[in-house]
């Protein structure tokens, strides 16, 4: 006998918040060495950096406005390039070397990117509420 009309048990919103929330603790520990091999992901920090902005604007893209979309978009595209072009790691004489200039210059991208993603998920309340955003007070 099937059960039709009955309420389904899994909410679509909490499963993104946690997405979401894991995603911004990736951000958190990446951020504290980027040049850091992470060996259970197989990749280094300022890898996961990226890719863990890409998933938030993937989490947020939905809401996005027109424009909201042109500028995710190509913040995610010059961080992609910048990182095709301007090797952060690389090897001489079997020694693996940091490029810091480039390095310095990613930084100042990741952040800006970072910062975008955060005010997206906040003009569209998928991040957590701000206590001012309540009538309530501590």
């Amino acid at each position: 006998m099937e059960d039709y009309g009955k309420k389904s048990v899994f909410n679509a919103g909490v499963a993104q918040t946690e997405r979401i929330d894991n995603l911004q603790k990736a951000i958190n520990y990446a951020r504290f060495n980027p040049t850091f091999y992470n060996m259970d992901i197989g990749k280094f920090n300022y890898e996961i950096l990226v890719a863990s902005n890409d998933g938030l604007l993937a989490e947020v893209w939905s809401k996005l406005s027109t424009k909201e979309r042109i500028v995710g978009e190509r913040i995610r595209k010059a961080v992609t390039e910048y990182l095709e072009q301007n090797k952060i790691i690389y090897y001489h004489n079997g020694e693996q070397k940091i490029n810091l200039s480039n390095l310095k210059r990613f930084n100042e991208l990741i952040i800006l990117y970072e910062r975008y993603n955060k005010d997206f998920l906040d003009v569209h309340n998928l991040n957590s509420p701000n206590m001012d955003d309540d009538e309530g007070e501590l």
